[in-house]
């Protein structure tokens, strides 16, 4: 089985090894998962662990060491591809070498230059937004029209159903991620908002959602 940790799962993970209290729910899912599935960090972690878009300064990487040590454990050494990569390998199929490698390290983050301000641009009717999205990125990028470009395209225009909900900085950041790692992974850890958007491999990081994904490990 293969799993995605987004920052979220990951870093309450960390804090529970730190000895920190109110993440034992993770901590259970960390010990379930040894031994059970592979879970590879990517550069999505180096740039939220490193370059965090909340927060003080200060603290920006402090979780660094735990990280390591959670993933070092889940990951069996292999890391997730950069997303430029893997959607450009994409022309030729899905296939899982093009998703997983272990050239990655702690010092490369994640580059979202590409598509800064897309979220702001974006028109307001998610039909128009979809078409939009899927002409700019293709611009953007150069890619051609693969999986990671109609994902993220989905995830944007989907984004402007609910204009009640406020944007959030790390927004842009989790729709990329899981533009890149949708395709490949059984399951994707990650908030509620993202799990609704992306439907029956994502889990949200609800207490009761994690303790019941304990369970499902423990059965198997």
């Amino acid at each position: 089985m293969i799993l995605y940790l987004d920052q979220n799962y990951a870093s309450r993970m960390a804090k529970h090894l730190l000895g920190q209290k109110g993440h034992e729910a993770f901590g259970g899912l960390f010990l379930a998962l040894k031994g059970k599935a592979l879970a590879p960090p990517s550069p999505f972690h180096v740039l939220e662990t490193l370059y965090p878009a909340r927060g003080p300064e200060e603290k920006a990487g402090y979780l660094l060491p735990a990280l390591v040590e959670v993933f070092a454990a889940l990951s069996q050494g292999y890391w997730v591809r950069p997303w430029q990569e893997i959607a450009k390998r994409q022309e030729k199929g899905l296939y899982l070498e093009d998703f997983l490698w272990r050239g990655g390290d702690w010092e490369t983050p994640a580059d979202l230059s590409p598509f800064e301000g897309l979220l702001q641009s974006l028109p307001e009717d998610p039909a128009e937004a979809k078409a939009w999205a899927l002409e700019e990125i293709r611009r953007r990028t150069g890619l051609k029209e693969v999986p990671f470009v109609r994902l993220l395209a989905g995830l944007l225009a989907e984004s402007q159903r609910d204009r009640r909900r406020k944007p959030r900085p790390s927004d842009l950041l989790d729709f990329v991620m899981a533009a890149t790692v949708y395709p490949y992974v059984d399951l994707l850890l990650t908030d509620r908002y993202l799990r609704n958007l992306l439907g029956k491999k994502a889990v949200g990081g609800r207490r009761k959602e994690v303790e019941a994904l304990v369970q499902s490990l423990k059965g198997e």
